[in-house]
């Protein structure tokens, strides 16, 4: 296994940016600005609902969600204070020791108009629930409304998104524009994929470069089950197998997963809350991947974020990546800044009183 000092030589260009002297994980801000949207106070940009790492060119690609959005007075409900904003991608470069956002990659439908974030009213892909504005007025469900949560590059320089609304998995060309939509609807996934539970779909998603298999993962168990099993998929060269991933009980679903060598995936799990003295569930597992057949799973813990990294303050981490054969990168959804209090919007704060940002932090891990 390569040192860690080493590896970040490789990494960044012979440039030593971090060698974990001393410290068991670092950390760096993702940018945000500071803007209001409906009277409300948002941060964008809410980069973290998934994270890619480009080793061609050292770029960190971070996936916003549907956009600012808190719980409404209404079960299924949800009021968005910018019912406009159009999901995208941000393509970072550390310099130095920040990142810099180098583009921006839109999300839009084949004809080139962007996505809305508000969910679907009619169709196949509804998840029942109801959007608002501050105003509590009803805001016109929209067929070009996504909820993107998982992100994989292709090696053609196209990538892949999850939809959890339907659940979709969608490719999209290099700039943006779809491609192709997959659904449980149209045999494109597996049938009991549709049995998601709303705002708990088609979560986490990995590409195996080497294969071009595509991996993708629910958040939490099928509607109506009882068992703690998660679905995930395999679809390799036009054929799809169906595993079940064991959920721990500690956790409130799985965030993300990663390719990791030729048959292994890492898988992220976590609970919703932030850290409490050091306590809390956010742990990575390794699961290998059968060369034959389906069923379920077996998984085995590879990191303790709360052990390898003490000082991690963050709720809600949603973004995996791995570097080189040593290091993990993990990024945290900050909500845009937004959440709710006694059915008011207010401000996401820690438990310290600051605001929640966006992160990338790396671990060292034993990998292999």
């Amino acid at each position: 296994m390569v040192g860690l000092k080493s590896l970040w030589t490789v990494l960044f260009c012979g440039t030593a940016l971090f060698s974990f002297a001393g410290e068991r994980c670092r950390s760096v801000v993702v940018p945000y600005a500071s803007g209001k949207s409906g009277g409300a106070g948002v941060l964008y940009g809410g980069y973290g609902s998934d994270l890619a790492y480009d080793a061609a060119d050292s770029t960190y690609w971070l996936l916003t969600d549907r956009g600012p959005n808190v719980d409404g007075p209404a079960k299924e409900s949800k009021v968005f204070p910018n019912p406009g904003f159009n999901p995208h991608i941000g393509v970072f470069k550390l310099r130095g020791d920040s990142l810099v956002r180098v583009r921006t990659v839109r999300l839009c439908d084949a004809d080139g108009t962007p996505f809305t974030g508000l969910p679907e009213r009619a169709g196949d892909g509804t998840t029942g629930e109801f959007a608002f504005d501050m105003s509590g007025r009803p805001l016109d469900g929209d067929r070009r409304g996504i909820d993107p949560e998982g992100l994989a590059l292709d090696a053609d320089g196209t990538f892949w998104v999850s939809d959890e609304y339907g659940p979709y998995l969608m490719h999209f060309s290099k700039d943006g524009r779809l491609l192709r939509k997959l659904s449980p609807f149209d045999g494109g996934l597996p049938e009991r994929y549709a049995r998601r539970r709303p705002n708990r779909g088609l979560e986490g998603l990995c590409m195996r470069k080497s294969t071009g298999a595509i991996y993708g993962m629910l958040q939490s168990p099928l509607r109506g089950s009882k068992e703690r099993v998660l679905p995930l998929f395999e679809m390799d060269r036009g054929q799809v197998r169906d595993f079940d991933y064991p959920l721990s009980d500690e956790a409130q679903g799985v965030s993300a997963i990663c390719a990791l060598g030729d048959s292994s995936l890492l898988v992220l799990e976590r609970d919703g809350k932030f850290p409490k003295g050091g306590k809390g569930f956010k742990r990575i597992f390794k699961v290998d991947i059968p060369a034959k057949g389906a069923g379920l799973l077996k998984k085995r813990l590879v990191v303790d974020v709360l052990a390898v990294c003490p000082g991690y303050d963050h709720d809600k981490i949603e973004g995996m990546a791995v570097l080189g054969d040593s290091v993990i990168c993990i990024s945290n959804d900050d909500d845009f800044g937004v959440t709710t209090e006694n059915r008011r919007v207010v401000a996401k704060l820690k438990p310290d009183g600051t605001p929640d940002h966006s992160t990338l932090t790396f671990l060292p891990a034993v990998l292999h």
